[in-house]
C-alpha cells in the first residue's frame, strides 16, 4: 500500500510516495535503514528551490523526522500510556509533541533506549525555508531521537499565547535555533550531492 509521505531532511523537506509494508509507519522506520520513494518533490530549506524525481532513496539516519500517514496498527497491541509534553530541537527542526510512555515511568530518563524513530503526538515542527518561518501541525511525528542536539520537558505551569500553536507556544517561540556541526554528504535527486550541517549522532538533555 503507497501511503503519502514528508521527510525533514538537514537540507530539504521530501514529500513523495511510500510502499508501506509494516502495520504502522513507524514500524517500518525502526526497521529498514533506507527509505524508498517514488513521485518525490524536494524543497530546500535555504533557497525554497523545488526539485523532482520519479523515485529517490534517503538513509533513515538522515531523517530528523517524518510525518506520520497511513494505519495506526491493531488495537490489540496498544498499551495504556501517559502523556509527557516534549520539546526538542533536531537538525534544523524544532519540535513540540506528546511522548507517551507507561504511567509512572519518567519519559525523559528512557528517552534514550526507545527506538530510534519516536512518535510523538499532536506535534508541531517549526524551521526556516529560504528565510521564511514555517510552522506545521501534524497529528503524529515520528522524530529521529539520535539527531536531537537537546530535548526538555515542557511543564504544565507554561503559560500558552494566546495565537499559540496546540502545544502551546507561539510561531515566533519555535524559530529553530541555528548551530555549527560538521558537514555531511546527503543524496539529492538525481544523484547528487550536496552538503548540511550534521546533527551529533547523541546530544546533551537539556531538562
Amino acid at each position: 500500500m503507497f501511503i503519502d509521505f514528508t521527510g525533514f531532511a538537514g537540507d530539504c523537506v521530501i514529500n513523495g510516495k511510500l510502499d508501506l509494508r509494516a502495520p504502522r509507519l513507524t514500524d517500518q522506520l525502526n526497521a529498514d535503514p533506507l527509505v524508498h520513494l517514488v513521485d518525490v518533490e524536494l524543497e530546500g530549506l535555504g533557497d525554497a528551490r523545488r526539485v523532482s524525481s520519479a523515485e529517490f532513496t534517503i538513509e533513515r539516519s538522515q531523517l530528523c523526522a517524518v510525518r506520520v500517514t497511513g494505519p495506526r496498527g491493531s488495537r490489540a497491541l496498544r498499551i495504556a500510556t501517559a502523556p509527557h509534553r516534549l520539546r526538542a530541537q533536531i537538525g534544523p527542526y524544532t519540535v513540540l509533541g506528546r511522548l507517551h510512555e507507561p504511567p509512572g515511568v519518567d519519559a525523559l530518563a528512557t528517552f534514550e533506549q526507545r527506538d530510534l524513530m519516536v512518535p510523538l503526538t499532536d506535534a508541531t515542527i517549526a524551521f526556516m525555508v529560504g528565510g521564511i518561518l514555517d510552522v506545521r501541525d501534524s497529528s503524529t511525528l515520528v522524530i529521529n531521537r539520535e539527531l536531537a542536539s537537546w530535548y526538555r520537558a515542557v511543564e504544565v505551569n507554561e503559560e500558552p499565547d494566546p495565537s499559540s500553536s496546540a502545544d502551546g507556544s507561539s510561531p515566533a517561540d519555535l524559530a529553530p535555533v541555528a548551530g555549527s556541526r560538521p558537514a555531511v554528504l546527503t543524496l539529492q535527486a538525481g544523484d547528487r550531492s550536496r552538503r548540511h550541517p550534521r546533527p551529533s549522532a547523541r546530544g546533551p538533555q537539556a531538562r
